[in-house]
């Protein structure tokens, strides 16, 4: 019979699926549902299970309100508060709402994000295809179709009444509505041809550029093609086709230069840069900012001043604004001073509102309204007030040079000042192409606050870090890639920073894949490993039920990041987990979500039982209502004490940086999901 763990509740009664050791046999994958006391939750856990207070705010153009979306503490509900920045006083203005049909899930419409139109008015988008305007008494106004876009502006980038919507969001048409007399109009871009894959628009909102996807009858090849239009209603021509396999070329404005528009490219370089784009040359013409090292992204643009651009990010190990309008970056400056240690985002307003969000590796986030005229700043709200930065752990970033010579760029948070090597573990990302960043994370606070390292490599094939960077991981895996990671733990080995006898790896989705890889490929650095919807065949990953294999974009992607099963079926084999069960030495920990459309369930299943067939230490947690990765508070509870189980049986209990804090009792958080 399996060994049951008892599980947590906080909104309501969890189900998993519990197996224990491969001793107990082929029946050890079988349901089991209890409860536990909600206050014999690990008080070193609890306050990271509270979902944000905040998930989002707006500030109003005259700063006198912000609108913002709050949650539940279960996270399942959400709705929209506005607060009076004068006296942060504020209320629900507009509810989640549930329609109930028998013999079916309850539909749920609950707001996703929020937009300010004017001052009196705010768009909000739901969860479901749906928009509509709301007054800042909570009052409903105009419907806006299934989906809220942006105001069109006039010749001056004055914002109109006219605002452009979704009018279809599973075909993507489009409607422009104006807020104020409820009139519509048809909003037809007649496109040449292909499904709309994206857009840019000019300094009045117009759509100029598309991108349409096609792909080949007979074939996975996919192909994005980009169009320009001179005027809003013109002639579209086509400005560039390429591979969805191509470097990226991707339109984010029409600036009011004739016949050029502004794209993200690398233009045979290895940074992501913003660059001027001739449509009628097809030629790149100017670099409008660019880094050595560093990708340039999320750039912004003044619709009031020519559409200049007016800010760009750089993606590096940490966030740094940059600032072409003087305005704006003496402010910038003025925050970092007054904030240090924090990555302070001006999030709009009005050039005399601004709204910023600030947070940094400790703190999840607060925001603040500040008027420009007296740099006076009002802080409205905290994203998670339960987090008290003072006992979260600071994240360093480090780089350290892989087997070959490779500089691998990487995150490490210590608990607290171990004065001896410290238990550690190795906490690898998803994607791959993805990346970690400096910012507040509750899977490495969690793990600090119990007392153990957390080492988070950004191994090659992660975004952020340069195209050669990123192109050096296709076909690695389980290769180059986990070089990577190997290279890094004996890097803090010899480091003194990690105890060698007290090392776990762990990871989600490509990580849990990375988690099994490192047990087999070097079984003597690991004492243990968890697993979470980690895929686990690769030469099934384009042929599987997941919703990649469902897609033709999707599995040319994986023939390009992975490799293609007809013609490297053995190199696959090479490194698919579940053929090598038997390599593994460590005491292992599965996790999937019955749900999962990325990793289907079968992955976990196949890889236990291998495990189980080589007599191998392998524990099974399936959760009934989780897809890809574990987000449920009470199956977070279920998740953790599981792993904290297996840490302290393999590697020892970490010694906690500071004593729990007493909790009040978490209150029922009533909800629909």
């Amino acid at each position: 019979m399996p060994a049951i763990l008892k599980i947590g509740a906080l909104l309501t009664l969890a189900t998993a699926v519990l197996c224990a050791n491969a001793s107990e046999g082929a029946d050890a994958r079988s349901t089991v549902v209890a409860s536990r006391p909600l206050e014999n939750i690990d008080p070193l856990l609890a306050p990271f299970l509270m979902q944000p207070t905040f998930r989002q705010m707006a500030l109003s153009p005259d700063g006198k309100h912000v609108a913002g979306i709050t949650t539940n503490l279960g996270g399942t509900n959400s709705a929209v508060v506005m607060i009076a920045t004068e006296t942060l006083k504020g209320g629900v203005i507009v509810q989640p709402r549930v329609w109930k049909v028998a013999g079916y899930q309850p539909y749920v419409r609950e707001p996703r994000n929020v937009r300010w139109l004017n001052n009196e008015q705010i768009a909000v988008n739901f969860t479901v295809p749906d928009a509509a305007i709301f007054g800042i008494d909570g009052k409903a106004g105009t419907d806006l179709r299934q989906g809220y876009l942006h105001p069109l502006r006039d010749a001056a980038g004055k914002p109109t009444d006219w605002h452009l919507v979704v009018r279809s969001a599973a075909h993507l048409t489009f409607e422009s509505v104006n807020v104020r007399t409820n009139e519509s109009s048809d909003y037809d871009l007649d496109l040449p041809g292909g499904h709309l894959h994206d857009w840019a628009t000019d300094a009045t909102g117009q759509i100029r550029v598309v991108r349409t996807l096609d792909t080949a009858f007979w074939s996975d090849h996919s192909t994005i093609t980009t169009w320009y239009r001179s005027a809003p209603r013109a002639k579209w021509q086509k400005v560039d086709e390429r591979s969805i396999a191509a470097d990226a070329f991707n339109p984010v404005f029409v600036p009011n230069r004739p016949d050029r528009i502004v794209v993200q490219a690398y233009n045979g370089g290895d940074r992501l840069a913003v660059w001027d784009y001739d449509v009628v040359r097809h030629a790149f013409v100017d670099l409008l900012a660019g880094h050595d090292s560093e990708d340039v992204v999320s750039p912004d643009f003044d619709n009031e001043e020519a559409g200049n651009l007016r800010d760009v990010v750089t993606d590096g190990l940490k966030r740094h604004d940059y600032w072409f309008d003087s305005h704006y970056g003496h402010i910038q400056a003025s925050l970092d001073a007054s904030l240090p240690d924090h990555v302070n985002v001006l999030m709009g307003g009005s050039p005399a509102h601004i709204l910023v969000y600030s947070y940094s590796d400790v703190d999840p986030g607060r925001w603040y309204a500040l008027d420009a005229a007296s740099m006076k700043m009002t802080r409205i709200a905290q994203r998670r007030p339960e987090i008290d930065p003072a006992r979260m752990q600071p994240m360093q970033t480090l780089h350290y040079p892989s087997f070959d010579g490779t500089s691998i760029p990487a995150y490490l948070t210590l608990p607290g000042k171990p004065a001896k090597p410290a238990p550690l573990i190795v906490l690898i990302h998803g994607g791959p192409h993805a990346r970690d960043r400096w910012e507040f994370d509750s899977e490495v606070q969690i793990l600090a606050a119990h007392g153990y390292a957390v080492f988070q490599p950004q191994f090659r094939g992660s975004t952020g870090f340069g195209k050669h960077f990123e192109e050096a991981g296709f076909g690695q895996w389980g290769l180059a890639m986990q070089d990577d990671i190997t290279a890094g733990v004996h890097y803090l080995i010899d480091q003194k920073i990690a105890d060698p006898q007290r090392i776990c790896i762990v990871g989600t989705s490509y990580g849990g894949y990375a988690a099994l890889s490192g047990l087999e490929k070097t079984p003597d650095l690991y004492k243990c490993g968890v697993s979470v919807s980690g895929p686990t065949d690769l030469e099934r990953m384009g042929a599987d039920r997941s919703d990649t294999s469902h897609s033709a974009v999707g599995r040319e992607l994986v023939r390009l990041h992975i490799g293609d099963s007809a013609s490297a079926r053995d190199k696959l084999e090479s490194v698919s987990p579940v053929k090598h069960a038997d390599r593994v030495a460590a005491p292992v920990l599965l996790v999937y979500g019955k749900l999962d459309q990325r990793v289907p369930l079968s992955h976990g299943h196949h890889m236990h039982d291998a495990l189980q067939d080589a007599h191998k230490d392998v524990q099974w947690i399936e959760f009934p209502n989780e897809g890809h990765g574990v987000a449920l508070p009470e199956d977070r509870v279920v998740y953790y004490d599981a792993v904290f189980a297996l840490l302290a049986r393999t590697i020892g209990k970490g010694e906690p940086p500071f004593p729990p804090v007493a909790q009040s009792p978490l209150p029922a958080a009533s909800g629909t999901r």
